[in-house]
């Protein structure tokens, strides 16, 4: 008798329901954990290894190099080149900061603040209403920090602020020989004057625009300014000067920047644009030495 064959019991569904409602609730608390990061590429393009031989002896310095080099220090600027230096552009350095109340810019002298035992401002800035910035963040709104230019006579001479005519674009304007304007009234319809800018000689005008002509004026009124001239602007104009006289030279296009490690970055990052403005596009950082 043949055996009777049994048949294979059915296989039943796996209910995946349960752990796809674990999914569902999973997902969510896992995004919300993921940081998310922009990736930036910044090229960096090295100076190539050269040959060189221990044996060699190095090349003779070449006394048609110009060496230039900007110092920046605590009071002053200072230029150097071919063993000699420049007179010193002395400098009164000021904050300014950005109100958050009311979108006005605040400038003050840093040395006027005093501070606690815990390095909060006994004396914080305060805004046009009166507003007082906090007193342990408010460097957090410095916006720029200004060098006013100093007459001094001597070392010892706190200095009288140098002053000068600025267009309503923030450029310093300059006279015929090339020289800061110092007085408002020279400034006017119909004179010619120039910026740091090459080629920059202009007519002013009132009310008019046109190749040549610069529109001094703002709903009908001058609107150039009489106020302290910055020291960026003394030393772009020197740096300018030695660039054309020296364009002959070996390293005409260099320039070494040095400064120490309490220098603001504010100030190294305005003597560099100010360098490459000149005309030096080769920048060398370097750091001040002790006592300098």
């Amino acid at each position: 008798m043949a055996k009777q064959l049994k048949k294979a019991a059915k296989t039943e569904e796996m209910d995946m329901l349960p752990v796809m409602s674990l999914m569902t609730v999973l997902i969510p608390v896992l995004l919300t954990m993921t940081a998310f990061q922009k990736l930036a590429i910044v090229e960096v393009n090295l100076p190539e290894r050269s040959e060189i031989s221990m044996d060699s002896e190095p090349p003779p310095p070449d006394d048609n190099a110009l060496n230039l080099t900007v110092a920046i220090t605590r009071e002053y600027l200072e230029i150097w080149a071919r063993g000699g230096s420049l007179p010193k552009e002395y400098y009164k350095e000021m904050w300014t900061f950005r109100c958050r109340v009311d979108g006005d810019t605040i400038t003050y002298d840093p040395s006027t603040f005093e501070y606690d035992d815990k390095g909060a401002a006994k004396n914080p800035p305060k805004c046009q209403n009166g507003t007082m910035l906090d007193g342990e963040k408010f460097k957090y709104s410095i916006e720029t920090i200004q060098l006013w230019a100093l007459q001094k006579e001597s070392e010892e001479d706190p200095g009288k602020v140098k002053m000068s005519v600025y267009s309503k674009s923030d450029s310093a304007y300059l006279d015929g020989n090339n020289e800061f304007i110092t007085d408002l009234s020279v400034v006017k319809p119909g004179a010619t004057v120039a910026t740091l800018a090459e080629s920059s000689a202009r007519k002013l005008a009132c009310g008019q625009s046109q190749p040549g002509v610069e529109d001094i004026c703002s709903e009908g009124k001058p609107a150039i300014s009489f106020r302290a001239r910055s020291a960026y602007d003394e030393l772009a104009k020197t740096l300018i000067m030695i660039h054309g006289r020296f364009i002959d030279s070996p390293d005409a296009d260099n320039i070494i920047v040095l400064a120490d490690d309490d220098a603001a970055f504010d100030k190294i990052i305005n003597v560099m644009d100010r360098a490459r403005d000149a005309g030096f596009f080769k920048i060398n950082l370097a750091k001040l030495a002790a006592g300098g």
